[in-house]
């Protein structure tokens, strides 16, 4: 059984300050065996958002696997955005933006789906469906693997379309390379979810742990476990108002053959329900 504590969009520049030693106490507590950050580790890709987003990463408990968002290029200076978009990420993070953890029961393998030529929304480039399929085919049997993605291609809690070209032909690269679990950020909305032309991908995907861009009014990540044929994601969300992390929701998800499906075995209801 491995624990994966999954945040995004943290966009140091727009952090709310009072929330950050309560996170990280709340990830230390929680002592996951893997940090996720699925991108937008910035607001503007600026030097010392950088700087914050390495001293905040590097206070995180255990290994942290990260991967850059749209954020985490420039924005305004176009030269360095298509020829060197992920130069400041990369000064800061290391030369490797697609990273992959094994864990004793998961491959967990990043992919970056930031777009320079359109900013916002994102792509898959053939080069990462190569890495991503050759990870997978060398798994071991029976190992959950794991993507983690800025950009889903499914849409968001409320609806809104998928944020990435061409969706559904990266649903069916994921399909095809074997993946069990998506976990994306970029929509500041949590929501997990299925698609019907990927029954056997679960998209998990959680809103800001930090930043003050708040679409749903609460801060939230989630700790993700992985089970023999489950996945049980608990919440953590900050209120308005708030400056801790309290228990949220907890779902399960069982997959008994090809095809994910939501349990309610062990659900934990929302506060106040």
């Amino acid at each position: 059984m491995s624990r994966i504590l999954h945040l995004s969009d943290v966009h140091f520049g727009t952090v709310d300050a009072r929330l950050v030693d309560p996170f990280l106490d709340l990830a230390h507590r929680l002592n996951p065996d893997l940090c996720v950050v699925s991108g937008d580790l910035t607001q503007r890709a600026g030097a010392g958002q950088f700087r914050a987003a390495r001293d905040f990463v590097a206070r995180l408990p255990g290994p942290v696997l990260i991967v850059p968002g749209n954020h985490d290029m420039p924005l305004h200076n176009l030269a360095i955005r298509l020829l060197a978009p992920f130069s400041g990420y990369r000064r800061v993070f290391g030369a490797e933006i697609e990273p992959q953890f094994d864990l004793p029961d998961a491959v967990v393998q990043g992919l970056n789906t930031a777009n320079p030529f359109v900013w916002k929304s994102g792509r898959l480039r053939p080069a990462s469906v190569w890495r991503l399929t050759d990870a997978f085919a060398k798994a071991p049997p029976g190992r959950w693997r794991v993507v983690v993605m800025h950009h889903a291609p499914v849409p968001a809690a409320d609806g809104t379309p998928a944020d990435i070209a061409d969706p559904a032909g990266t649903l069916a690269v994921l399909a095809r390379a074997g993946a069990d679990i998506v976990l994306s950020g970029h929509t500041h909305m949590p929501h997990a979810g299925f698609a019907e032309t990927a029954a056997g991908v679960l998209f998990l995907q959680v809103g800001t742990a930090l930043s003050t861009r708040l679409k749903t009014g609460t801060n939230d990540a989630a700790l993700v476990t992985l089970q023999p044929g489950k996945v049980t994601v608990e919440s953590w969300l900050s209120p308005p108002g708030s400056a801790a992390f309290m228990p949220g929701p907890t779902q399960t998800h069982a997959r008994p053959g090809a095809a994910w499906q939501k349990s309610t075995e062990g659900e934990r209801p929302q506060p106040g329900r």
